[in-house]
């Protein structure tokens, strides 16, 4: 193995993966939606139209809100057996912050990495970065919509968001069978393993990921 080629360690995957702070803080346009850093780490906030997010308190509901995302090392190292797994074409449904899509592109084996985000804001903002890169490309689109004519991806990892999380591992292992055939390995992020089971034996959630039977 050549230096090129050297996969890097966890550590270093966990801090290419954080958001560059120059995107911080943040408010969506309708103001619902509030990306700052507290003590180290990068949120980004949900609220209700009615209540204001203030700030976050040191557990998953914030003042007035909750959180959505974040970009703290126990947060990135849940991802990290689909970073390290990635290879050839990947697929990520959701854009996030694009801790994913940083990770994955310190490793030379993968070739692009296809993101699919809903939301146009976030691409916007948080994927301007990945624009002049050759190697990512962002699509604006539902992934539960999103043309599959022609698809192939060697990886695909589900990370999509709904309101407060609610019924969000049925819509993962509803995109896992959506995208079956056009992947070779899928996972999603906090998936458990009878969820995997329970949509296909083949399909496997984090913390593993399992191939497809060719």
């Amino acid at each position: 193995m050549n230096a090129s080629s050297r996969i890097p360690d966890i550590a270093t995957f966990i801090q290419a993966a954080k958001a560059p702070r120059h995107l911080f803080p943040w408010r969506s346009a309708n103001w619902n939606r509030n990306a700052i850093v507290l003590n180290g780490n990068a949120f980004l906030l949900d609220s209700t139209p009615s209540i204001a997010t203030l700030h976050l308190m040191d557990h998953d509901q914030g003042y007035g809100g909750y959180t959505i995302m974040d970009d703290s090392d126990a947060e990135i190292r849940r991802h990290m057996a689909a970073i390290l797994a990635a290879k050839g074409r990947v697929l990520k449904t959701g854009l996030g912050f694009g801790c994913f899509v940083r990770a994955c592109l310190l490793k030379p084996d993968v070739e692009h990495i296809d993101v699919i985000e809903i939301d146009k804001e976030i691409i916007d903002h948080f994927g301007a970065e990945f624009a002049g890169n050759q190697r990512v490309t962002i699509h604006h689109a539902d992934a539960f919509e999103f043309d599959l004519t022609s698809c192939h991806w060697d990886l695909a990892w589900h990370d999509i968001y709904c309101q407060q999380n609610d019924g969000l591992q049925a819509l993962h292992i509803n995109l896992i069978k959506r995208y079956s055939e056009y992947c070779d390995w899928q996972g999603a992020w906090k998936l458990p393993r009878w969820g995997g089971r329970l949509c296909h034996r083949h399909f496997v959630g984090s913390p593993k990921i399992k191939r497809r039977p060719k």
